[in-house]
C-alpha cells in the first residue's frame, strides 16, 4: 500500500489508512497446500562457502552479528528455518538492542547453484509463509530447479519482532470496522470531510493508534522501516555463505532490492525487481500514482464487463459505466449497507473489495458478483474480499499483523503532510485525476504521531557498481503504476528495463515468454540483456 491516509468516513473498512489500503504485494496464483515436511537439510554447501569470510568489509561494531551462528531447525512446508539477531538500529548499533529476524530456505528441486532471496512485498507480507507454501509458484520451474528459494519476515513482520498494536484483536477489529446494532444501516451527512474539525478528528485518531502500538510494541517502533530491513538482508546474505545476493523482489519488495542496492552496490548479484516502486516517490505522489493507477484498472474491467453479456453495470460506453460506478459509490457513502458482524459497507469498504480484485485479470468474474450484489443491497461477497484482504478470520481474528505492519512500516517510509491546506490541494489534484476512486485516496496521514516517521532517505537511488538489475514494468498495473519502475530504472546506474503491456500486478513467472525468457536466462547465466525490452 503506498496510500497511508485516513478514510473519509467513521464508517470506512480501515480508519486510519486509507479505505483503498492497496497493498503493495505481488498476486500469484497459489492453489497448493503446505508440502509435506521431509528431513533436515544443511540449506548452506559447504563447499562453496569454504574460505568464505562474512565479516569482510564489515563495520567492527557489526561484526558480532555476520559472526553469529546459525541454528536450523524443520519448519512448515518442508523448508529449513533459522532466527538471526539483528541490530535494532543498523546505523548506531547497540549490543543490547537487537531484534528477531525469522527466514527460511525451500531447497532447489534440482542442483542448486545458490540461494535467490524472495519478498513479496507489503509492506507486510511474510516471505517466510510464501516461500513455505507456495514455493513452486513463486518463480518459473528453471529456477526453482536452479535455486534455493529463501523467504523471509522483514523485521516488525509476522515472526520478526512483530508489530503489535492491540492485546486483543477484537480491539483492532472493532477501531478497523465500525459497527452498527440496528436492524438498518444509518444515512450520513454528505459533511464536508477535509474540514479542520474532521481533520482534527483524524489527527486524534491517528495519534491514538499510534500511542497503542508504541506501547504494546516498545522501542523498536521507531526502527522498522525498508532500509533497517534491506540491512538485514545483507546479514542473510551473509549467514548462507552467499558473497553476493541473488533477490527476486515484487511490488514494495522492489523498494526493499533498490535500497539494498543503493546500501550495498558490491553485494548485489542478480537482481530482479518486479512491479516497481520509485525511492524518489514523496508520499503524495505515491498517493498519486496509485490513485490513477487504480482508476485506470476499474475503467479497463469495466470496458471488458459492459462488453459480455453477465455485467451487472448498466452502461454503453466506459465512460458510462465509470459514472454509474461513482453513483454506486456516492450511495453507500450517503446510506451503507448493513454486512457480517454488524458491520457497514461504505464507499471505501467497497472500494477496498474491488481493489482486492483489480490485481490480476483472472479475479475480474468475482469482481462482477461483488459489483452486482452490492447493487442488489448485499454486503456479503464484498466484506468476504475484504476479510480476505486483509487477513480477517470469520470470528474476528487475525491471521498475522500484517495490516499492524504495513501502517508500521509505511509511516518510517514516508514524511507525513501535516499543513491541512496542502492535505486539501493534494486531495483536489487526486480526485481530478482518479475522479472516480481519488476521494479514497484523500485525507490526512496516518504517520503524524509515529515514532521517526518519514527517516527514509528519499533520495535517488543509483547503486553504482553494481551487477545489472531488472526492472520490469506493467503498463496497467494498477498498484504501482509503470511510471515507478520507469523511474527506478532510470535512476539505477545498471538498471534494464522490461516494459509488459497487460493487466495485472507483477509480472515475471505469468507465461509472457517475452518477460520470462530474459529474466531467467539472468538469473541462470548472469547475461542480462543489453537494453531496455519495449511491449512485452
Amino acid at each position: 500500500m503506498h496510500s497511508r491516509t485516513f478514510a473519509r468516513r467513521a464508517f470506512s473498512a480501515v480508519a486510519m489508512v486509507s479505505a483503498a489500503a492497496v497493498a503493495l504485494t505481488g498476486c500469484v496464483f497459489v492453489p497448493a497446500l503446505l508440502n509435506p515436511p521431509t528431513g533436515p537439510v544443511d540449506p548452506t554447501d559447504p563447499t562453496s562457502t569454504e574460505g568464505f569470510d562474512p565479516t569482510q568489509g564489515v563495520d567492527e561494531a557489526l561484526v558480532p552479528f555476520y559472526e553469529q551462528e546459525v541454528e536450523w531447525s524443520s519448519c512448515e512446508g518442508g523448508t529449513q528455518c533459522a532466527v538471526i539477531e539483528a541490530p535494532m538500529d543498523w546505523f548506531n548499533p547497540d549490543p543490547d538492542k537487537t531484534v528477531e529476524v525469522h527466514f527460511n530456505v525451500q531447497e532447489a528441486t534440482g542442483e542448486a547453484q545458490g540461494h535467490l532471496l524472495y519478498n513479496p512485498g507489503g509492506p507486510g507480507a511474510s516471505g517466510f509463509d510464501y516461500v513455505a507454501q507456495f514455493a513452486d509458484y513463486l518463480v518459473p520451474p528453471e529456477i526453482r530447479e536452479s535455486y534455493n528459494l529463501v523467504g523471509f519476515d522483514p523485521r516488525g513482520v509476522a515472526r520478526s519482532t512483530p508489530i503489535t498494536c492491540y492485546d486483543d484483536p477484537e480491539t483492532l477489529y472493532n477501531w478497523m470496522f465500525s459497527t452498527h446494532d440496528g436492524d438498518e444501516a444509518p444515512k450520513y451527512d454528505d459533511t464536508d470531510w477535509l474540514s479542520d474539525e474532521a481533520l482534527d478528528q483524524s489527527r486524534e485518531g491517528a495519534k491514538e493508534f499510534a500511542e497503542a502500538c508504541e506501547e504494546h510494541t516498545g522501542e523498536a517502533i521507531g526502527y522498522f522501516g525498508t532500509e533497517q530491513a534491506a540491512s538485514d538482508m545483507d546479514l542473510i546474505r551473509a549467514l548462507l555463505g552467499e558473497e553476493q545476493l541473488d533477490y527476486y523482489g515484487v511490488s514494495y519488495g522492489t523498494l526493499l532490492g533498490a535500497t539494498y542496492a543503493g546500501l550495498f552496490p558490491e553485494n548485489v548479484g542478480r537482481f530482479v525487481l518486479d512491479a516497481a516502486v520509485s525511492p524518489e516517490s514523496t508520499d503524495a505522489d505515491g498517493t498519486l500514482f496509485q490513485a490513477k493507477g487504480f482508476e485506470l484498472a476499474l475503467g479497463n474491467f469495466l470496458e471488458d464487463c459492459i462488453a459480455g453479456s453477465d455485467c451487472p453495470i448498466d452502461a454503453s460506453s466506459r465512460q458510462g459505466a465509470l459514472d454509474e460506478m461513482t453513483e454506486l459509490f456516492d450511495e453507500l457513502d450517503k446510506k451503507p449497507l448493513k454486512g457480517s458482524n454488524d458491520r457497514l459497507l461504505g464507499g471505501s469498504n467497497f472500494f477496498t473489495s474491488i481493489a482486492a480484485n483489480l490485481y490480476a485479470e483472472f479475479q475480474w468474474p468475482v469482481l462482477r458478483e461483488i459489483i452486482g450484489d452490492v447493487m442488489d443491497g448485499d454486503a456479503t461477497s464484498a466484506f468476504t474480499a475484504v476479510d480476505e484482504y486483509y487477513g480477517v478470520n470469520p470470528d474476528g481474528t487475525f491471521v498475522d499483523n500484517s495490516f499492524e505492519a504495513l501502517v508500521g512500516i509505511n509511516c518510517l517510509d514516508y514524511a507525513p503532510e501535516s499543513d491541512y491546506d496542502v492535505i486539501r490541494d493534494n486531495a483536489e489534484i487526486v480526485q481530478e485525476e482518479a475522479p472516480t476512486v481519488g476521494r479514497y485516496f484523500s485525507g490526512l496521514s496516518s504517520c503524524l504521531d509515529w515514532p521517526n516517521a518519514g527517516s527514509r532517505d528519499q533520495s535517488k537511488i543509483e547503486a553504482p557498481g553494481a551487477n545489472p538489475i531488472i526492472v520490469i514494468g506493467g503498463i496497467n498495473d494498477p498498484a504501482t503504476p509503470y511510471e515507478q519502475s520507469v523511474s527506478l530504472a532510470d535512476q539505477l546506474e545498471s538498471g534494464v528495463l522490461i516494459t509488459v503491456s497487460a493487466e495485472g500486478h507483477g509480472q515475471y513467472g505469468q507465461g509472457n515468454a517475452c518477460v520470462d525468457g530474459p529474466v531467467s536466462n539472468y538469473l541462470l547465466t548472469g547475461d542480462a540483456p543489453t537494453a531496455d525490452i519495449d511491449n512485452c
